[in-house]
Parts: C-alpha cells; structure tokens; sequence
C-alpha cells in the first residue's frame, strides 16, 4: 500500500509495508496513477512504516528520483533506519540524467587537445622536479640506484631493438637516395645524394626515426608495465613498505633509455648512410668516393646536433610513459589507455621538441 499527500511544500509518499519484489510492482502502478500532473514544491519519500527492504524495492526511490530530476524539483528521503537508508544512497547514485551527446566540433576539438597539452606538460614538469628530487637522493646515496634492474631495462629496450632500428635505418637511407638521384642527375650531382642522405640522416632522421620507434616499443611498455602495477594495487603496496615508486620503478627505465637511445641513433645513422650506398654503389661510384663526399658534408656541430636531440627524446619517452603509467586509473581498459596515451603523447612531444631544436640549431647557424 501506498499513499500521495499533498502538502504545502511539495508532495508527500508514504508506502506501508514491505518493499520487496513481491509488492513494487503493486505499489508502482498505485503511484503512477496518483502522482498528480502538476504540484509545487518537491517529493519527499517517507519510509518510517516500511517494514522489509531488498534490491528491487529501493526502486521505488529510483522513480521517484528520476520523476523529481525530470521536473527540476528537489527528491529527499526521510524516515529510515541505517541499513535502509545506506541502501536507498547506493540506488541513488550515478542517477543523474546524462546531457545529451553533442558532437564535438573543430573549435571544441581544438581547445580540447590544447587543454590536454596543458595539463600534460604541467604534469611532466611536476614529474621532472620529483625525478630530479630523487637522482639527488641517488647521487648522496649511489646504493639506492637499482644497477641490476637498469641493465636489465638496457637489455630490453635497447639490445632488442637493434633488428628494428637496423632495418628502417637501412631503409630510410637507401629511400632518400633514391628519391634524390633522379633530380640531382638533372644536374650532374649525382654524388651530391650523398651529402643529402648524410646531413638528413645523422642529424635530423637517425635520432627521430629511433626516438618513435622507441616511443612506440618502449613507453608503451613502461605505461603498461607500471599501470598493470597500480591496477593490482602493487604500488600501494610499495608505499605501504615505504619504498618510493620512482626511484624503485622510473629512475631504472629513465636511466636505461637515456643511455640507449644516442647509442641506437648512432647505429641507425650508421646503417642509413649504408643505405644511401646501396643506390649510389651500382651507379658507378666507389664506396671510398661516397664515404670521402659524406666525411666532407657532415661536421661536428651535425653529429652532435643529433645526439642532443636523441638524449633529449629519450627524456621525453622515458617520463611520458613512466607517467602514464602512475596515473593509470581502475578498471579493464585503464591499462590500454595509459599506453595509448603514452605512445600518441610521446610522439607528440618528440615532433615537438624536434620543431623547436630545429628552430635553435638554426638560429644558432649549426
């Protein structure tokens, strides 16, 4: 049984007796047909003479609430004990009606992106100062620094991903040698494809091509090796025991892929400058010529240029994908989306940092 009352500050419902399985369905036909069209004030549930209440009886207060929500009036609860009340909260939450679904438009699409760079270099920088805080630590005390899990990080991401590195470095040599011949043959400069795949190899494409590679293999696996971590609620468990989750966790990988991301864009500047050869070579040149033309082109200032870059993108991958992985929220899809954060957000950064090295080196004429 159910009853509607009128009263000056809104409307009154007041069941009597058990809210169960066996009753809502009784009791919501009485409501709906009672429930008067228009009335001022809000709806005020009174369970003070409710007797049992299971699952399906708290969807009484649903309706209830949505009725008040879809006429933009205040919905209370009054009247019951702990353990009913507790469970009319529980039913009530997440409740609220969702605004309907507006596509996002170029404007919106924009400034969305742009707030998350925002947030996302305030996070790094934040981020820098917490690792810089700990390498001090580190450098006061050199045995808290994990040497062991460091190579083995050395190993993983740099040793393994030798194939890869090789086989684009070789490509990309022998792409740009191609596609250079036939325009610079116009002009008998033929040799000259040489200081072409030489100066864009080593100082621009070696360290960038290594850098998304790495982006790709190695920040997704620190996104996905940390965030499975605090998923499974290891990282509190670190805490608990009072060990810090960068210097245990960051500070190894960071390490590692600074040190091996020059060493493989060497290696891949290496292989593209024997890429470039293997187009040049059958067209009647020697390989003492080719490596004579590109001594000549390539410089000092060029070959440090690219292991700036390749240091600094190591930076870059190394705490993007770390920090990904740290604010890895809950649930099934958090882990994928972590690393697919830390894979769109790392290459982003990298073609942004490369942008503005590029900008500095040539104000600074190198």
């Amino acid at each position: 049984m159910v009853t509607v009352t009128i009263e000056s500050s809104g409307i009154r419902v007041s069941p009597l007796g058990d809210l169960t399985a066996t009753t809502i369905g009784g009791m919501r036909a009485v409501l709906e047909r009672g429930l008067p069209a228009k009335f001022a004030g809000g709806i005020t549930l009174d369970l003070a003479n409710v007797g049992r209440v299971d699952a399906s009886g708290v969807s009484l207060a649903v309706f209830l609430y949505r009725v008040a929500k879809s006429r933009s009036i205040p919905f209370s609860s009054v009247g019951a004990d702990k353990p009913v009340g507790l469970l009319v909260e529980l039913a009530l939450r997440g409740q609220d009606l969702k605004p309907a679904f507006l596509p996002a438009g170029l404007v919106r699409e924009i400034g969305s992106i742009t707030l998350s760079l925002r947030d996302l270099t305030f996070d790094l920088v934040r981020f820098f100062g917490e690792i810089a805080l700990v390498i001090l630590c580190i450098i006061r005390n050199p045995r808290l620094l994990r040497v062991r899990d460091t190579l083995a990080a050395m190993a993983r991401h740099g040793t393994d991903a030798v194939p890869v590195i090789s086989l684009l470095g070789l490509l990309i040599g022998a792409i740009i040698a191609f596609q250079t011949f036939e325009p610079l043959a116009k002009y008998g400069a033929k040799l000259q494809v040489a200081d072409v795949v030489g100066i864009s190899v080593v100082r621009e494409l070696g360290p960038l091509i290594t850098a998304i590679i790495l982006a790709g293999r190695s920040g997704s696996a620190f996104a996905a090796e940390i965030g499975t971590m605090k998923v499974t609620q290891e990282l509190d468990a670190l805490r608990t025991f009072g060990i810090d989750p960068v210097r245990f966790l960051v500070i190894p990988r960071l390490l590692a892929v600074i040190v091996v991301t020059p060493l493989l864009s060497v290696f891949a500047s290496v292989l593209g400058v024997l890429g470039g050869y293997l187009i040049l070579g059958p067209a009647g040149f020697s390989f003492a010529q080719y490596a004579n033309e590109i001594r000549s082109a390539l410089t000092i200032g060029g070959f440090l240029q690219g292991m700036v870059k390749a240091a600094a993108f190591a930076i870059l991958i190394g705490s993007i994908g770390c920090l990904a992985g740290l604010k890895t929220g809950q649930g099934p899809g958090a882990v994928g989306l972590s690393t697919t954060r830390a894979v769109v957000s790392g290459i982003t950064a990298i073609i942004l940092a490369d942008s503005v090295f590029g900008a500095f080196f040539y104000a600074l004429g190198i």
